[in-house]
């Protein structure tokens, strides 16, 4: 493998195989209805979809990314992340809002590899999606569990997937509310593109290391017109932003006081006739001698501050496992 011009390493796990594509093969990425089953390659989208995207595609282009919409992070501690909660919570009492996702970071100084880190992610997680995108100056790996949209055959494919907790306790209330807003927004959103005949399952408990999650799924017969209007529906999904959306996204923006980058975006592969794409969590960035870790815990009006901390440190420990 030419490691000197490799741009990324993706691992789909319903293909169970590693796909690679090179450093030059990177160009900015703006707007997905331009590649949407006319192009092939791995699309890397922010949070924040008004920032800086990229698309590695199977052949080198001209134009490659000299510049980079980049910013770096301190460490937020648990006094900061824990008073954005009580913040969120406040304004749940006023109205107006009924979940809003907040997410922190953890930095680590030291000598760590970014590829290894990959390949310890694909060993670890084989049923999640892995990924390691080079960007230049910094790398990013992850593996999410969590699927946004499949789409082939005339088929899409999509997941609610909310609520935390160690593999030993069971769900409350409060997490299964988390995870009803999720299901209401999907359905509101396949309905607001046309799928209004879809197929939902049973809710279920879905395993991620030592913690797990409720997932539930859901299937529709669909054109590819319709399968790329509820991809853009649904990006950022109300599990990594919140309820309503935009009001939770402009909460966000005030006062999360953390560049997100590209933790809760969106990555995934495009292919002449299929697309898959995941939500950009459980994921880390290599920069310099750093490596900056991200999680996030759904806020909502029952929420306690220490609670959702703890949430978030059992998330970052899951991923800081694959360093070593």
């Amino acid at each position: 493998m030419d490691i000197e011009n490799l741009g990324a390493l993706i691992y789909l796990p319903g293909e169970k195989k590693i796909e690679k594509y090179d450093a030059d093969c990177m160009e900015a990425f703006e707007n997905i209805d331009d590649y949407w089953m006319k192009r092939q390659g791995l699309v890397f989208y922010p949070f924040d979809r008004s920032k800086q995207a990229f698309f590695f595609g199977k052949k080198p282009v001209e134009n490659t990314v000299r510049e980079f919409d980049l910013s770096p992070n301190d460490s937020l501690s648990q006094i900061e992340y824990e008073t954005s909660v009580y913040m969120a919570c406040a304004a749940m009492e006023d109205g107006g809002l009924d979940k809003v996702v907040l997410a922190r970071n953890e930095i680590l100084e030291g000598d760590y590899s970014s590829q290894t880190a990959f390949q310890n992610a694909v060993k670890k997680y084989p049923d999640s999606y892995g990924y390691y995108v080079n960007i230049g100056p910094e790398q990013w790996v992850g593996a999410s569990p969590e699927l946004l949209l499949h789409y082939e055959d005339g088929v899409v494919y999509t997941v609610a997937l909310a609520g935390t907790k160690s593999l030993d306790e069971n769900f409350t209330e409060k997490e299964e509310e988390e995870q009803t807003m999720v299901c209401d927004f999907i359905e509101e959103k396949l309905t607001a593109v046309g799928l209004i005949g879809f197929t939902k399952s049973d809710t279920d408990e879905a395993k991620f290391n030592t913690i797990k999650h409720l997932k539930t799924s859901y299937t529709a017969t669909g054109t590819q017109e319709q399968a790329l209007e509820l991809l853009k529906n649904l990006q950022p999904t109300s599990a990594v932003c919140g309820l309503p959306r935009d009001k939770s996204f402009a909460f966000i923006q005030e006062f999360e006081t953390m560049n997100r980058s590209f933790y809760s975006g969106v990555t995934g592969v495009l292919r002449e006739k299929s697309a898959t794409f995941f939500v950009n969590l459980r994921c880390m960035r290599f920069y310099g001698n750093k490596v900056e870790l991200f999680a996030g815990a759904g806020i909502t009006k029952d929420s306690n501050p220490a609670s959702e901390w703890e949430e978030t440190e059992k998330k970052i420990a899951t991923i800081k496992e694959l360093l070593s």
